[in-house]
């Protein structure tokens, strides 16, 4: 999925599950800053205190730059497996086990943890906000894996839109892999095709894993089909498993309010909502045209009756800033308010529970 979706979709059903525009605002920020947050980074205050970045994600131009190193492994297992392509734990290898399951148990007992823990922490609406886009992702992403694996492989040209009705959004989303072989070359690209196979879809959709698929996965209005190089077919319908992400991610919000007090009520149930997400979602247009419809359909009151300024522009570098302004701090023990300080404490505690704790109760142990 994509900032439509991770910042704006999560901010609007944050709202309808009853959280304050703050509260939302850092649950939805938190949800999309996982793909913005890219670097391993420190900065060092005058008094010594260090404040130190965890790249939840990587772009493009360093994926294709490390593709290749004896790094890449490492993220793909400190990265793409616990943020993007959570593993369902299914099969009777550890190759199928990593693959990504929409709504997997494993999914579900992340969540699960994570309302639990955020519940006593200073950074709760943080992770719950890093766990709504691991949990979204399992509604696009899948089928692949997060680590570089056969079992990602589909079929040259089998990829199809069933039932696309805006032609020119057909020609843009089918051209992807057109422009992304214009920019790096042809030839180095085809020489390298089996080695960027697991990379491909980073690079122009954003999650690793999808390889052969572009942006597919992450289109919510899309229908449409591929076959995986071991000759199975898979049919995707977009429209239905977006809605029904939509739904769950509402309802375990409602869970996660309700944790932290029992009096919690949401403005509005999904049921009364979901005509209006749908219509959204089927709008088959660029993320940026979806974004001004969330937009609309929030600040309107159509989706939900707002009584006040809403949190609706997302700014990437924000949170950068926050820990750009950290060695000016008057005292470094100030850093612990900051919202990107809480953010890498979330970040850094999901990665440690789904690595450590979860996939190896789940029979996955890869770090």
């Amino acid at each position: 999925m994509q900032t439509d979706m991770h910042y704006y979709g999560t901010y609007a059903l944050a709202r309808l599950a009853g959280f304050n525009v703050s509260q939302a605002e850092i649950i939805a920020y938190s949800s999309q800053f996982v793909d913005d947050s890219t670097s391993n980074d420190s900065d060092t205050h005058l008094d010594g205190g260090l404040i130190y970045g965890v790249a939840t994600a990587h772009h493009n131009d360093q994926v294709f730059k490390s593709m290749f190193s004896n790094r890449r492994i490492k993220r793909q297992k400190q990265i793409w497996v616990p943020f993007h392509f959570l593993p369902g734990g299914e099969g009777e290898n550890i190759a199928q086990r990593l693959v990504c399951q929409k709504d997997s148990v494993i999914a579900r007992e992340m969540f699960e943890n994570h309302i639990n823990h955020a519940k006593k922490s200073v950074y709760g609406l943080h992770l719950i906000g890093i766990a709504c886009h691991v949990y979204a992702d399992t509604f696009s992403h899948y089928g692949f894996s997060g680590v570089s694996s056969p079992v990602n492989d589909v079929r040259k040209g089998s990829t199809k839109c069933i039932d696309v009705k805006n032609t020119e959004m057909k020609a843009f989303i089918t051209s992807k892999l057109g422009r992304f072989m214009r920019r790096y070359g042809p030839s180095r690209i085809m020489y390298y095709w089996r080695k960027i196979a697991s990379y491909f879809a980073i690079t122009v959709s954003g999650g690793l894993g999808h390889a052969g698929v572009g942006t597919y996965p992450d289109r919510p209005y899309l229908h449409w089909e591929f076959t995986y190089e071991n000759g199975e077919k898979s049919d995707r319908n977009n429209p239905e498993t977006f809605i029904e992400g939509c739904e769950k991610i509402y309802d375990q919000l409602v869970a996660y309010g309700k944790n932290i007090n029992p009096a919690h009520t949401p403005l509005k149930s999904f049921s009364n909502a979901k005509k209006i997400i749908e219509e959204i979602l089927a709008e088959e247009v660029v993320k940026e045209k979806r974004i001004n419809s969330w937009r609309k359909a929030i600040e309107s009151g159509v989706l939900y009756q707002n009584k006040g300024k809403e949190a609706l522009n997302y700014d990437p570098s924000a949170w950068e800033k926050e820990k750009a302004e950290f060695p000016n701090l008057s005292d470094s023990g100030d850093a612990h308010e900051l919202n990107v300080y809480k953010f890498h404490q979330a970040a850094t505690y999901h990665r440690y529970f789904v690595l450590k704790n979860l996939l190896p109760r789940n029979n996955i142990v890869i770090f």
